[in-house]
């Protein structure tokens, strides 16, 4: 023990000169949890600009529908209404960026009035019967309107595209309802909204979980291939295996590392969290038990690809190819309800899907028994990469 304590106390001075490795393994989560939580996290709703030109004018001036529904496309809090008096010319002075824009066509006054009248009549003409002069039903049916139109224009790379369509929609379905005497709060069917947010957290908290998940799992994989396979490369382990060390003290070393490299990595992030966005889910026992589970677990990954494959080169690739994938397929990052129902079943064979999972249950839910699977998932996957750990590293040969 005294041995593995020493080669741990080496690790970690060697891992602190190494710029790179403190760098990526540290200062690079860092970067990303600011961005995520500054860019993707933003208390604020965002305002996107919609150009209008209209076209439904009277003797040069607006008509009263035309102006009311800019009104209500003004009053959407995510839209910010610009009105232009021609979009192709305003839209040829912009050199560059997303242009919005949406046209009301002439006519637009007229043909809602006279939408809306007809409407109303096919209404009343479900419990009423309408009669001529002659004593006969007229068929509403024989009298038709054209609907008021509007021209919505957008481009097919702008990503804010399906939220300005939507709110845009949202506008026209409310503008609909008043122009058939409906007034606000006039409804068949009432909506009560819950909130589900837990303890006044912040956007910053529900980043926190996989961010620390993510990366124990690739400084545990690429962190630690890439460490054997740098020792292999300069004479390191070849020194070490004349030495009395032995190959149990060599991974109880490594292990040692990152499991401290881990709770730092989650002390730096918790930090900075708190300090810059006011966090306010913390790791207690629990989720200290679970962290601690996968820091042994992907360490000892990190030990069977350095002992398998001999090629530096080779086994730094294979750490990588395994990790980065792993990231972005597990939910760390992308919810995996957006993603293909082929690709979310991968996501529930990946060991990071349920440490990630784990953690979001204890950190975020404060709800420890449902992160028994993770425990029992993770503890398993650990227990079975210690041991080939162990079998796969040929100490006298490394």
């Amino acid at each position: 023990m005294k041995r593995a304590f020493s080669l741990f106390l080496s690790l970690t001075k060697n891992w602190l000169r190494s710029k790179s490795g403190v760098f990526f393994s540290i200062l690079f989560p860092i970067m990303l949890l600011l961005i995520f939580s500054t860019v993707f996290g933003g208390q604020e709703a965002a305002e996107y600009t919609l150009h209008v030109q209209n076209d439904d004018l009277v003797d040069g001036n607006e008509t009263e529908l035309s102006e009311e529904f800019i009104e209500a496309l003004d009053s959407s809090e995510s839209l910010n209404v610009k009105e232009v008096d021609n979009i192709t010319e305003d839209r040829q002075d912009r050199s560059f960026g997303s242009y919005r824009a949406l046209r009301i066509e002439e006519g637009f006054h007229e043909q809602a009035k006279n939408k809306s009248i007809e409407l109303r009549m096919k209404v009343i003409q479900n419990t009423t019967q309408y009669m001529d002069e002659q004593g006969e039903e007229i068929n509403l049916d024989d009298f038709t309107a054209e609907s008021a139109e509007i021209v919505l224009m957008l481009s097919e790379d702008d990503q804010a595209g399906p939220m300005v369509k939507g709110t845009v929609y949202g506008v026209i379905n409310s503008f609909n309802s008043r122009m058939l005497g409906l007034e606000e709060g006039d409804t068949t069917v009432d909506i009560t909204e819950e909130s589900h947010k837990e303890r006044g957290l912040h956007p910053v908290d529900y980043y926190l979980p996989g961010f620390i998940a993510a990366f124990i799992m690739s400084n545990g994989i690429i962190g630690v291939t890439s460490n054997i396979s740098e020792y292999k490369r300069n004479g390191v382990l070849k020194r070490l295996t004349a030495t009395p060390l032995k190959k149990r003290d060599w991974i109880l070393a490594n292990v040692g590392q990152q499991t401290v490299l881990a709770f730092g990595l989650t002390a730096v992030m918790i930090l900075v969290a708190v300090l810059i966005f006011d966090a306010q889910a913390y790791p207690g026992p629990y989720a200290i038990g679970l962290i601690f589970m996968g820091a042994v677990a992907f360490c000892s990954v990190g030990i069977v690809l350095g002992g398998l494959i001999k090629d530096v080169e080779a086994a730094s690739g294979a750490g990588n190819a395994i990790a980065f994938p792993m990231m972005f397929l597990s939910g760390a990052f992308i919810p995996i309800e957006t993603m293909p129902d082929y690709l979310q079943t991968v996501a529930r064979f990946l060991p990071l899907y349920y440490f990630h999972q784990g953690l979001r249950e204890i950190m975020i839910l404060q709800n420890p028994s449902e992160a028994l699977l993770a425990y029992l998932i993770i503890g398993i996957f650990a227990m079975i990469f210690i041991v080939l750990a162990i079998k796969t590293t040929r100490w006298k040969d490394i």
